[in-house]
């Protein structure tokens, strides 16, 4: 028991879909930045799994490889730069009525 090795926890095959559609909705500042924090959180375990198979840590398991966490970290990335490019409106600047009319709607 002492001396067995830690098996960790798989990353999501989801993980980076979910975070692109909550990108997507993002409505106001605490939206943006609870899913930047998730998006960083997740970030910093890939960067720690491939920390640990690049030291040859024998105290945790590891169970992806090295290059599909190499992926999952460049994927992770594009989405925080994406989160922090929504603009984020104010709502005192938006109209009290918007209305949208279909295309080729004449009134």
């Amino acid at each position: 028991m002492f001396g067995k090795p830690k098996k960790l926890k798989r990353i999501p095959s989801d993980l980076v879909s979910y975070i692109q559609i909550e990108t997507e909705s993002i409505r106001d500042a605490n939206d943006k930045m609870m899913i930047s924090s998730y998006c960083l959180s997740k970030l910093d375990i890939v960067n720690w799994y491939i920390e640990l198979l690049e030291v040859g840590s024998e105290k945790y398991i590891v169970p992806h490889s090295k290059q599909h966490l190499e992926m999952v970290r460049d994927q992770l990335m594009a989405c925080h730069k994406a989160i922090m490019a929504v603009k984020i409106t104010n709502p005192k600047d938006r109209p009290i009525i918007d209305i949208r009319y279909p295309k080729g709607y004449d009134g």
